[in-house]
């Protein structure tokens, strides 16, 4: 036989659960708040107008070992050859070759001009170099804040959008050839596809930056 349970025993538990109840209250009316909050932010930062990015593929800068296996082995160096520095640059087979002496110090992919903005074949020296350089005709338009407007444009062809500003598209590691023509890192889909420059994988060009000095000569064949 169960015993009636005492009035400050029923206190007790009424007091818990009106306890309870303002807690879930609370609770539900934080969480909302959270919600309404987050839908907010959301809604300016998935906007259509997207951040400036320049490397859209993020192997881009995780070094050697993702790089090599991301080209299937078609990408390394030997640092210790010796002998005068030279590049191939093959459009055919979009690969750049570095020489010392006679001999192969390593091999990278490339990424030349596509269709419109055929990268010059021909034999050039190195005249600048430059470990931070951004493009002064190819990039994106953006707003005060940061948010691209109008990607990829070309500032000769390309109207600005009002109140817009123009960001040049990020060039790491530049070795300039050819006038506007340079080598530097950017996105290396295997297939022709920059305004006439020569892409390298992020951390092939920081190695072909290393070991090229200005005055070394680069020959860009079919």
């Amino acid at each position: 036989m169960h015993s009636q349970p005492s009035l400050q025993k029923i206190q007790s538990l009424l007091h818990g659960y009106r306890s309870l109840r303002q807690k879930y209250r609370s609770s539900r009316l934080n969480n909302s708040s959270l919600v309404a909050a987050l839908l907010l932010i959301g809604s300016t930062v998935l906007s259509p107008l997207v951040a400036a990015i320049d490397y859209s593929n993020p192997y881009l800068r995780h070094g050697a070992r993702h790089a090599h296996s991301a080209y299937g082995g078609h990408m390394w160096f030997r640092p210790h050859i010796s002998g005068a520095s030279r590049i191939v640059i093959d459009l055919s087979d979009q690969m750049a070759y570095f020489y010392k002496g006679r001999r192969l110090a390593g091999m990278s992919p490339v990424s030349t001009g596509k269709a419109g903005y055929r990268t010059p074949t021909g034999n050039f020296r190195i005249s600048e170099k430059k470990y931070s350089h951004r493009s002064n005709l190819y990039g994106h338009y953006i707003s005060r804040r940061g948010y691209v407007m109008r990607s990829n444009v070309d500032v000769r062809r390309h109207r600005k959008p009002r109140g817009s500003v123009f960001r040049g598209a990020s060039m790491d590691y530049m070795m300039r050839i050819n006038g506007p023509v340079t080598m530097h890192a950017g996105r290396v889909p295997g297939y022709p596809d920059s305004h006439g420059c020569i892409r390298l994988p992020w951390h092939m060009a920081k190695v072909f930056y290393r070991h090229a000095r200005v005055g070394t000569r680069v020959s860009v064949v079919h």
